[in-house]
């Protein structure tokens, strides 16, 4: 069964699978939406869960403060994370992941190993961010 990585932004939401095995985690697209608007989020993950019919877990970034509190961003993706079980099959399991230095890991990934120059790491960091999502949650199951 495949994992599928949501990190959920303001404006962008960050998405990267994982292959069957759990093995790999790649990034699938940075999605722009307007107005905070959630269900076109849910509306473009059921459209991957349809083209890839093995999806097991949505692990969805969980936005903290360094002292673990809560922000605006987190009542944001609780409210998704909300919208979003009630709009997908039950049978897939829905859970959050500490997304605390997620968006900074992948910028230092794709600067200094990739060597990807700022003006396009700004374009792709969100999925890249999904993919960092997904590596941390495999290596805590």
């Amino acid at each position: 069964m495949r994992l599928l990585g949501v990190d959920l932004g303001t404006k962008t939401m960050g998405l990267a699978i994982t292959d069957s095995l759990q093995i790999v985690a790649s990034g699938l697209e940075n999605f722009y939406y307007d107005n905070n608007d959630l269900n076109i989020c849910v509306e473009k993950i059921k459209k991957i869960i349809s083209k890839y019919n093995d999806i097991g877990t949505i692990v969805i970034g969980y936005p903290l403060k360094l002292n673990g509190s809560k922000n605006e961003r987190t009542y944001l993706v609780e409210n998704f994370f909300t919208i979003l079980k009630k709009n997908i099959n039950n049978k897939i399991l829905v859970v959050f992941h500490d997304e605390r230095f997620t968006t900074k890991k992948a910028t230092e990934i794709l600067k200094e190993q990739v060597k990807m120059k700022n003006s396009k790491i700004k374009k792709i960091k969100d999925k890249m961010s999904a993919v960092v999502i997904l590596d941390e949650f495999m290596n805590k199951i």
